[in-house]
């Protein structure tokens, strides 16, 4: 059974997909990579520091660091998996780049989750359409969201040119996720 490695930017659907893929191939264990930062920022005793200051947050969960103790730590999963259940590691921090030189591809499944939408109104459109009170994003106000939506577009445009860069399948999910995700589920073992 292959491993799965799903990354991109935020609300792409990642969580979900991870979700979906788990409630299919029950054996698959799942880590979310917000679980393991946000233990070790407990760990450390900073979670009242990194709460009130995000921009500082941002630069750890996107630091070449973190990086790499999430594939690290996938690594050591998969390594250890003497039953062969797989994993699926869950992402909105990795870089192409580094997920290239660390994951071997004969045994994992790469896929990036990308927007494809070029406006912050489109973007804030899509999450007051979609989010529901679980989402981080569907309490904040547009002009926050707004803000966000920016940083997505810039980011998603990167992560999609990397990805051409590095042979990594790149999906957009804005427009009808729910055939998007069946159709990857269905050929989830087809990807790679």
């Amino acid at each position: 059974m292959k491993n799965i490695l799903i990354f991109g930017i935020g609300r792409t659907g990642k969580t979900t997909l991870s979700n979906l893929i788990k409630s299919k191939y029950k054996s698959y264990n799942l880590i979310h990579s917000d679980s393991i930062k946000w233990a070790i920022i407990r760990a450390d005793n900073k979670q009242d520091y990194y709460n009130t200051h995000i921009d500082k947050q941002k630069d750890f969960e996107y630091s070449e660091n973190f990086q790499k103790i999430l594939l690290e730590f996938f690594n050591s999963c998969i390594r250890n998996d003497n039953s062969n259940y797989g994993y699926i590691l869950e992402s909105g921090q990795l870089e192409p780049k580094l997920i290239d030189k660390y994951i071997d591809r004969r045994k994992t499944i790469i896929i990036c989750l990308g927007l494809g939408i070029t406006s912050r109104e489109e973007i804030v459109k899509m999450c007051r359409n979609h989010d529901s009170s679980i989402d981080w994003t569907y309490s904040i106000n547009d002009n926050d969201l707004e803000y966000h939506a920016q940083n997505w577009i810039e980011r998603d445009i990167y992560l999609k040119s990397q990805c051409e860069k590095f042979n990594i399948n790149y999906v957009i999910t804005s427009q009808n996720r729910e055939k998007i995700f069946k159709d990857i589920i269905s050929n989830l073992f087809k990807l790679n």
